[in-house]
């Protein structure tokens, strides 16, 4: 399977994604045009501190079995794209049952072409998720230690995006409405006076918003863009200790770039003003310099460098006042034999909270080597490797997690 002939088919959107590579050779193409690709993953790890404990704890040490099996539905008529995607995730652990999961993911993607200088995108994802322990809400030794199963969500999100303008066209305009909407399914009543303000209610969100973004042909592979973005966010209930509103409108204007040189540099860069203003006077808002960049090269058919970055205020899972969150990824894919490639990454997230002394400094890595095995099966051996450096020292702590994993499209 060369990596020149791969697509990718995003799985979930929103924060939390999982891709799968599918060869544009696989799958069954039926009477009407529908093609039908299964897929299934299959992964072992070992995880050498589960629970995500600080050196004040004893870790928990455990081999899990992760099982992916998916469905893409592709349909491509006339211009007009459709693709549907299902994937059921399990993850079972020998020594540690309370952490088992089950996780669904469904995606829709659309795209339904009016003419020839317009189009509607309509997307919709459903996913059924948790949070793993020590991440999230129950992050940290106080509350990690004493869960008995990951925290369990809902996730809804559907958004509809009106373009405007040929691909000859010198500008192009596209706006957007949106809807997300956030719902626990467990941890809700917490009965202990100690940690009832954690209860998983005091989180549940809906999201209505839109955006509008103008593209300005500067040259053949530049476009200049012009973004404004706004999300009102609405918490179905109010602060858990004063039980004033946690409701907030994020709006965003940008400026910024994008390009496509040749195929070999393609990427964004967003720069502009962020402004969070919550309804609750007595909270603090947040009003200041917004980024985003995602870029990719690739120096060689066969050798791919990809980074992305952003700096914003958002809502934290812990807390109810806003984190100014900086984020900056890089990894480095390179096939050194027609089937064998490995892939070095690097993330690193800083959150400061700003209703709190508390800082976090995530340092991720991985590594991962592949190996092709058919044009529909592949096996890798990979490391992941995180190193949370925080204030409080309780949500200070290091994993190791080592697996095997094997890949079918069919």
């Amino acid at each position: 399977m060369s990596p020149l002939n791969k697509t990718l088919i995003t799985l979930a959107i929103i924060g939390t994604s999982s891709a799968v590579i599918a060869s544009e050779s696989h799958g069954y193409i039926t009477e009407s045009g529908i093609k039908i690709t299964p897929l299934f993953d299959i992964k072992l790890e070992r995880n050498d501190n589960v629970g995500r404990y600080s050196k004040a704890e004893q870790p928990i040490t455990s081999n899990v079995l992760v099982i992916k099996p998916g469905i893409v539905l592709d349909s491509d008529r006339n211009g007009n794209q459709y693709k549907v995607a299902y994937q059921l995730i399990s993850g079972t652990y020998s020594d540690s049952d309370d952490d088992d999961y089950l996780d669904h993911r469904f995606t829709t993607n659309n795209f339904v072409k009016i003419n020839r200088r317009s189009g509607i995108r309509f997307n919709y994802s459903y996913l059924n998720l948790h949070e793993e322990r020590g991440t999230g809400i129950l992050a940290g030794d106080t509350l990690s230690t004493i869960a008995k199963e990951p925290v369990e969500y809902d996730l809804h999100n559907v958004n509809t995006t009106y373009i405007y303008g040929a691909e000859e066209a010198k500008g192009r305009l596209e706006t957007t409405l949106k809807y997300q909407s956030k719902t626990y399914n467990n941890y809700r009543n917490i009965a202990s006076p100690e940690f009832s303000t954690l209860s998983t209610k005091y989180k549940d969100y809906r999201d209505f918003g839109g955006a509008i973004a103008f593209y300005y042909d500067l040259r053949p592979a530049t476009e200049l863009l012009f973004d404004i973005n706004l999300t009102d966010r609405r918490y179905k209930l109010g602060d858990p200790k004063t039980g004033q509103s946690q409701d907030n409108v994020d709006a965003y204007y940008l400026i910024g770039s994008k390009w496509n040189v040749t195929g070999k540099t393609t990427g964004m860069l967003r720069l502009g003003l962020q402004n969070k203003d919550y309804d609750y006077s007595g909270k603090k808002d947040f009003t200041g310099f917004s980024w985003d960049l995602n870029f990719n090269w690739k120096p060689l058919s066969y050798s791919a460098v990809y980074v992305s970055a952003s700096q914003r205020a958002e809502d934290p899972q812990q807390g109810t006042n806003y984190i100014d969150k900086t984020r900056f990824d890089i990894a480095w894919q390179h096939y050194w034999m027609t089937h064998f490639y490995s892939r070095i990454g690097l993330n690193f997230i800083k959150e400061d909270y700003s209703e709190s002394k508390r800082t976090d400094d995530l340092l991720e890595s991985t590594l991962v080597f592949g190996y092709q095995l058919r044009d529909y099966a592949e096996i890798q051996a990979g490391w992941q490797y995180e190193d949370n450096s925080s204030s409080f020292e309780s949500n200070t702590y290091t994993q190791n997690v080592w697996y095997l994993s094997t890949n079918f499209i069919f």
